[in-house]
């Protein structure tokens, strides 16, 4: 006949009552706890049974008070209790695969070795449970295993089918890189062609009066398609590095408009093509940049003039939609094929790319336009019925809160007005004396001999020494410099003119006219103590009106 104790340690193959009979296995003990440890057969050492606490404060103790019992059969002595603290604790092993620990209270040690007589039982149900949750542990470990392998593999699939798209994309770079440079040198080369051409047969003093005002008009209409080029080539540049910026102000559009209209009417009417516009003037103002807007409609009526057969029309229409305003170039042109039109406004994109194309450019106008449009928060859209039935653009900008207090007229269409007046004759410079610094020699020439022919009293200087040596004796009533230029720079030169080392220097007007053309080249100049950044290349005309507001005349 079992006794009670028995009857409990039997209950405690049960795994869903394991935990309470254990505590009453202990009461009827009269320890406090006990715990069951088993021989683990993968590792060779005795662990929890599965149910009882598998985690022991201070193993090392655990593991010499078990080494103890297993050699005697019985050891006695103090463990740190599961629940907190140390506890007297009575070890008992009835083979070396397994044994009982009883803690704290006043074990009964008669009932306990009777209870050993058939301890080896639970022992022996407790591993098999035991080496099971291991299989299971190793089977899952195994699952999990597989899945992770074949995640591991679909990533490496994906990644590489992403490495091929990237290698594809990277050849497909690398021929638009290829594209572009062979489209900017040709487009670069054509009017240098031109420009290098008409010079020498200049330079041979055999042109009649007509043809050789023919080639003076060819060499600017040249230069100037090779500075716009470069202009273009800058924007895309400071697009794509985040640094493109808006002089914004309150702008009148129709004003900016007509001063595009006037930019392209003179190719329009050598052309054949007629311009109409309707243009709402009393439209409330918009909020941007005069000059950056005019670019947006002048790269819209240029790409109309290029592809508008002679006899076709041209049409603008300015008008206002709700709370904004709307302003469609159309034309009567070649149209555009349905399949480019998603494609449009992406940059280096042209619909004719080949040797054959009939359009110039390096196909960066339009991804300019639509940028240009976007940072002031307006929006483009181009529409077509296709190949020779026109195309029609149309540009929508938030109206401004407030009207502009001076009308409106933009900076661009100022300048345009100003230049066309001042094309007929310069400004007169006459008994202005200017010193001219750069160290290209032709610049130097050019810049001179335009002054000259204004009237001013011109002093060249090859390098900032040299303007420092010469200016006492000089005594220039402005300056005109160069940026770069070897050993010492034009920021170097303004720094001691404006220290007062030189007498007069730290109040001469001073112009920066320079080859980098940026808005952080101007804001650097200013700082440096220029009054004026003119970019090269410059007409003539601008240079000297923008002499002669400097000094005042």
């Amino acid at each position: 006949m079992l006794s009670t104790a028995q009857c409990l340690l039997v209950s405690l193959i049960e795994p869903s009552t394991r935990s309470a009979n254990a505590r009453s296995m202990a009461a009827a003990l009269g320890s406090e706890d006990f715990l069951v440890f088993v021989r683990d057969v993968e590792v060779g050492v005795l662990l929890p049974a599965p149910g009882f606490p598998r985690t022991l404060r201070n193993g090392r103790a655990w593991h010499e008070f078990l080494r103890a019992t297993l050699a005697t059969g019985m050891h006695r002595g103090r463990l740190p209790a599961p629940g907190g603290g140390e506890a007297d604790a009575i070890g008992l092993a009835a083979s070396q695969d397994s044994a009982m620990i009883l803690i704290g209270g006043a074990p009964q040690v008669d009932e306990a070795q009777a209870v050993m007589q058939i301890f080896p039982l639970l022992a022996r149900s407790l591993q098999a449970e035991q080496a099971s949750f291991a299989s299971a542990g190793r089977a899952q470990a195994a699952h999990t295993a597989a899945s992770q392998a074949h995640a591991l593999a679909e990533k490496l699939s994906a990644t590489r089918v992403e490495l091929q798209a990237a290698l594809v994309a990277a050849e497909a770079a690398g021929q638009a890189k290829d594209d572009f440079l062979a489209v900017v040198s040709h487009e670069l080369r054509t009017p240098l062609n031109a420009i290098l051409g008409w010079v020498q047969l200049i330079l041979m003093g055999r042109l009649d009066e007509a043809t050789h005002k023919r080639a003076l008009e060819s060499i600017e209409r040249n230069a100037k398609s090779q500075a716009r080029l470069i202009e273009d080539i800058l924007d895309i540049s400071r697009i794509t590095a985040g640094r493109f910026r808006l002089n914004v102000q309150s702008v009148e559009l129709a004003n900016v408009i007509e001063a595009a209209i006037d930019v392209i009417r003179p190719a329009a009417e050598a052309k054949g093509v007629r311009v109409q516009s309707i243009l709402d003037s009393q439209l409330p103002p918009i909020s941007g940049d005069s000059e950056r807007l005019q670019q947006v409609f002048w790269n819209l009526l240029s790409n109309a003039v290029t592809h508008t057969p002679g006899g076709g029309r041209i049409f603008v229409k300015l008008q206002r939609v709700n709370s904004h305003v709307e302003v469609c170039v159309g034309d009567s042109g070649k149209g555009i094929d349905a399949g480019f039109l998603p494609h449009m406004f992406e940059r280096f994109r042209q619909e004719e790319s080949s040797a054959t194309r009939r359009s110039t450019g390096l196909g960066l106008g339009l991804a300019i336009t639509r940028h240009l449009v976007e940072l002031h928060g307006g929006s483009i859209e181009a529409e077509s019925d296709g190949p020779g039935k026109g195309a029609t653009f149309t540009v929508k900008l938030p109206l401004a809160a407030l009207r502009h207090a001076d009308g409106g007229v933009t900076r661009a269409a100022k300048l345009g007005a100003a230049a066309t007046s001042q094309r007929r004759q310069l400004a007169s410079l006459d008994g202005l004396r200017v010193m001219v610094v750069d160290d290209e020699a032709d610049v130097r020439d050019l810049v001179a001999t335009i002054l000259r022919q204004s009237g001013a009293s011109v002093v060249v200087a090859r390098s900032v020494r040299e303007a420092l040596e010469a200016f006492e004796t000089a005594a220039p009533d402005i300056l005109v410099s160069d940026i770069e230029m070897p050993g010492e720079d034009g920021y170097s030169l303004m720094r001691k003119l404006r220290s007062g080392a030189i007498a007069a220097g730290h109040s001469i007007p001073a112009i920066a006219l320079s080859a980098y053309a940026g808005p952080g080249d101007r804001m650097r100049a200013l700082e440096a103590g220029f009054q004026l950044h003119v970019a090269k290349p410059v007409e003539p005309s601008e240079l000297v009106a923008v002499l002669a507001n400097l000094a005042q005349r």
